[in-house]
């Protein structure tokens, strides 16, 4: 008689132990990919905002820098005083005589304003001057240009400085109201300290950048920043 075979079942299927340990081995492994790549997506969106503010803060910085440093009086036909170097200065908006991007064989003023518009972007505006005689100089009413010199400034919060302080020669701060300073005021302005804050991630995920500079006025010819 022939031997039967013996057949044997071919099935090698996962238990459900099996199945139950290899699903939680999965997620917990899946949550950690996760996790370190949102870690390593913040950080880069941090750093990249870090960039981005500092570069702007920087720029607009010095623009500020270079003009309020070339401020200047204007002498006026038929006055013992000149006028002042600053034609307004408030909070958020300041405008004054400079001796900027002249030629030296024929030096010219220029007024230049800084304000920040209602979208939060320092902008500048610039007119330019022309001879009423030999010695003495006036502006144009038609402003010759306006550009952006730093976007994304971020409101002030208390205690933080304003965008311009304004301080007299021995270091007392002229405090800025709703009633504009009076010509003796602006006159006895010698520095400004500008107060930048940038803040390039609108989310807010990373901290603003915050630069701050005391800028004097040689022009007017004393040292005024002993304090």
């Amino acid at each position: 008689m022939m031997p039967r075979p013996s057949f044997r079942s071919s099935d090698s299927g996962m238990s459900l132990p099996e199945l139950l340990v290899t699903i939680t081995v999965f997620g917990i492994v899946s949550t950690i990919i996760v996790t370190f790549f949102i870690n390593v997506s913040t950080t880069l969106t941090q750093d990249k905002a870090a960039t981005d503010s500092t570069n702007i803060a920087s720029v607009g910085m010095n623009e500020l820098t270079r003009v309020i440093r070339s401020g200047t009086e204007i002498e006026v036909q038929g006055q013992t005083l000149n006028n002042p170097v600053f034609v307004t200065a408030k909070s958020e908006d300041m405008t004054l005589y400079a001796f900027l991007d002249t030629d030296s064989a024929n030096p010219k003023p220029v007024k230049v304003r800084f304000y920040l518009g209602a979208d939060r972007v320092l902008k500048e505006t610039r007119w330019n001057a022309y001879k009423i005689n030999v010695d003495y100089w006036a502006f144009n009413t038609a402003a010759a240009s306006t550009r952006d010199i730093a976007r994304l400034i971020g409101p002030r919060v208390a205690p933080e400085k304003y965008l311009f302080s304004y301080y007299k020669e021995d270091g007392t701060e002229l405090v800025v109201t709703s009633t504009a300073f009076t010509a003796a005021q602006l006159r006895s302005i010698a520095s400004v300290k500008v107060t930048m804050k940038v803040q390039a991630d609108l989310t807010a995920r990373a901290k603003p950048v915050v630069l701050e500079n005391t800028v004097g006025i040689p022009n007017l010819g004393i040292s005024r920043l002993g304090y």
